[in-house]
């Protein structure tokens, strides 16, 4: 039996058992997914659930228990498990950067979603991979899999956040020119906020809805510029402090601050086309030791795994990763400039 037994834990059926049982744990927690992000039915929906409208009269009646779906049972365990993430990591001072990591990236996640659904996504990937595959390339999938994700929200943090920057020099003139037309401040806000592209219209509608609700102006600026890591806008801040305490023309101001936005920016782009040579090179010389070992993994599969199991091949390994990430600091430094 013992025998059997070890006969079946050592076969390939094994391996699509467990790969099955993977695929239904997936499924499960998709669903959950589903469940805890469908916003037709959330706190306040559940409360005014009880009555709808009928007919052209605009008259209510009561809805009855058929009419209104309660998930909270099927997500209940779900909503346990983010909510417990949520606080070990506002314990550890990690919620509110993820926070505003989402909010620079513009993606529609709460932090504690993507800080338990990430490692779970994890390692239900993993448990693919290295059923699948050989343990190297089932690591290599792995590394692939968290850090492709992480590098397109950073990809798409980094594009949006750089799009506010170009675009603020060109919402400020148009502030300007509003004011110059006999605009108040938060007229020429409004029109702004209403005109301008993405990004800068939802960070400008946003600080506006703050200021009629009652929020100070400067404040609700100062939060847009830690918002979208801006010191362009932190000058603004400050511009509109100093100009509020001592006078002056407001639009003469903020038009000279925009200019002065205006060439830096082209001198950015002069430095950036000249360093352009020495990025790249960097990119690639980071990346071509990872694309050799898996070249080397496809042509030679016997050749790889000494480097894993010998120990001068790990002394190889230690030395090479070392010279990739002192490397990689070592050129950023050189090519970052700033301005």
């Amino acid at each position: 039996m013992n025998s059997v037994g070890a006969a079946f834990f050592d076969s390939a059926v094994f391996r699509y058992v467990l790969v099955a049982l993977c695929a239904i744990a997936a499924a499960a927690i998709g669903v959950a997914v589903s469940f805890v992000a469908s916003k037709r039915f959330g706190r306040i929906e559940r409360r005014l659930a009880g009555y709808e409208p009928l007919g052209n009269g605009g008259a209510a009646r009561p809805m009855s228990q058929h009419d209104v779906f309660d998930l909270s049972s099927e997500s209940k365990v779900v909503t346990n498990a983010v909510d417990k993430t949520r606080d070990i990591a506002e314990r550890a001072g990690v919620l509110t950067k993820v926070e505003l990591f989402l909010e620079q990236a513009n993606v529609p996640m709460r932090p504690a979603e993507l800080l338990f659904y990430g490692p779970v996504g994890a390692l239900l990937v993993a448990a693919f991979a290295f059923l699948l595959f050989e343990p190297l390339s089932a690591l290599l999938i792995v590394l692939g899999v968290v850090l492709v994700p992480l590098a397109v929200l950073g990809r798409k943090r980094a594009s949006r956040l750089k799009k506010f920057e170009k675009q603020l020099p060109d919402s400020l003139n148009l502030l300007a020119g509003s004011m110059r037309a006999g605009f108040s401040f938060m007229q020429g806000l409004e029109a702004i906020a209403n005109e301008a592209a993405e990004p800068a219209r939802r960070e400008l509608q946003r600080v506006f809805t703050e200021a009629r609700l009652g929020r100070n102006v400067e404040d609700a600026l100062e939060d847009c510029a830690v918002r979208m890591d801006s010191v362009d806008m932190g000058w603004v801040v400050m511009a509109l402090r100093i100009q509020r305490e001592v006078g002056g023309n407001l639009a003469e101001l903020l038009d000279t601050v925009a200019n002065t936005m205006t060439q830096r920016e082209r001198l950015r782009s002069e430095l950036k086309s000249l360093t352009a040579e020495g990025r790249f090179s960097g990119v690639v010389l980071t990346i071509m030791p990872f694309f050799f070992l898996l070249m080397f993994q496809v042509l030679e599969p016997d050749y790889v795994p000494k480097l894993f199991t010998e120990t001068i091949g790990i002394i190889a390994l230690i030395g090479a990763g070392v010279g990739i990430i002192v490397g990689w600091f070592w050129l950023r430094k050189i090519v970052d400039i700033e301005v």
